[in-house]
């Protein structure tokens, strides 16, 4: 696979350099049919693989042009030591480029096993770029971090749709830390980005408002939730990071369904009480009116969640 020889050595995690290279497949482009669908997703790994492809394969999902994955593995244990990005990208027929984010050592100290984030495109990627993100700090010590190695790494491509050279993103920044956290990360992502064009960004961005870094701050962002429900709903105002993105000129205001939570432990939780983790970001290009929606991770009604995050989807205007 394209860009795929430094996965099998040890990383070198100087600040700012992506720990492993992006994993790059291409195929023949396929037709795009009225708007540009774009789909996010944070796949928890991709445990449920094959429902996520079931889901896939129904309308409105199944007309999705690009896909954006967060917390998509690689050879993990726990997703069945399945390529999660390349059998979703083989099973629509789409191209992808996949980067990892953290690799599991091996004994020998190398690296097969990733967690890691995605695009897939109904045609070819080009200039793709992996964009590691400073690691937050003050930083809690996470005892899963002993058996992970790497950054926060985000990917910048650009994708040609109906002659149209758009720049496509995707990043997933941390949950541990404080919204200024978060912006840096955002600041770093931002600062290769380019500056004019047409552009897409979609990611679990963890806006919690707040900080999750010890118990007590998990038990009192709970109770803010409870008090505060639409403070999740709503974070822009407390997570600076969507200031940075207007400066970029991206918008948030019509790619996202207003005030809709996209995250839950569990179906049980009311979704008055879920906060909104992922978001799209555009530029240059316009949504169709009433097309974005949050849809529930499950084949069905009465089906199990395949996730804790829901799809983010929305069609846009090429």
């Amino acid at each position: 696979m394209a860009g795929g020889a430094t996965q099998r050595g040890k990383p070198e995690l100087s600040a700012l350099e992506p720990p492993f290279a992006p994993i790059i497949v291409n195929r023949p482009a396929r037709p795009v049919p009225g708007p540009l669908r774009i789909t996010l997703f944070n796949a928890r790994g991709g445990i449920y693989l094959e429902g996520i492809g079931d889901c896939f394969s129904r309308p409105p999902l199944s007309q999705s042009s690009l896909v954006l994955l967060c917390e998509s593995d690689w050879g993990t244990k726990r997703s069945g030591e399945r390529e999660v990005a390349a059998e979703l990208a083989r099973r629509l027929n789409m191209s992808f480029a996949y980067v990892p984010e953290f690799g599991i050592p091996q004994a020998d100290g190398t690296h097969k096993s990733f967690l890691g984030n995605a695009i897939l495109s109904a045609v070819p990627l080009t200039e793709v770029r992996a964009v590691a993100l400073p690691r937050p700090l003050p930083e809690r010590r996470n005892p899963l971090m002993r058996y992970r190695v790497g950054l926060n790494t985000g990917l910048i491509t650009s994708a040609r749709f109906r002659h149209q050279d758009i720049t496509v993103g995707v990043l997933h920044l941390a949950s541990h830390c404080d919204p200024q956290a978060r912006d840096q990360q955002m600041a770093t992502y931002l600062a290769p980005f380019p500056q004019a064009g047409p552009a897409i960004i979609g990611g679990d961005l963890n806006t919690t408002t707040t900080v999750l870094q010890s118990r007590r701050d998990i038990l009192r962002t709970f109770a803010q939730v409870f008090l505060r429900p639409s403070r999740f709903h709503r974070p822009q105002p407390y997570e600076p990071l969507f200031r940075r993105l207007s400066a970029a000129g991206l918008r948030v205001d019509d790619v996202n369904v207003v005030g809709k939570p996209t995250f839950t432990f569990t179906r049980v939780i009311p979704p008055r009480y879920r906060p909104k983790l992922d978001w799209f970001a555009v530029r240059g290009l316009k949504a169709v009116p009433g097309s974005a929606a949050v849809l529930p991770a499950r084949r069905s009604l009465f089906s199990s969640r395949l996730s804790d995050h829901d799809f983010v989807t929305v069609e846009l205007d090429i």
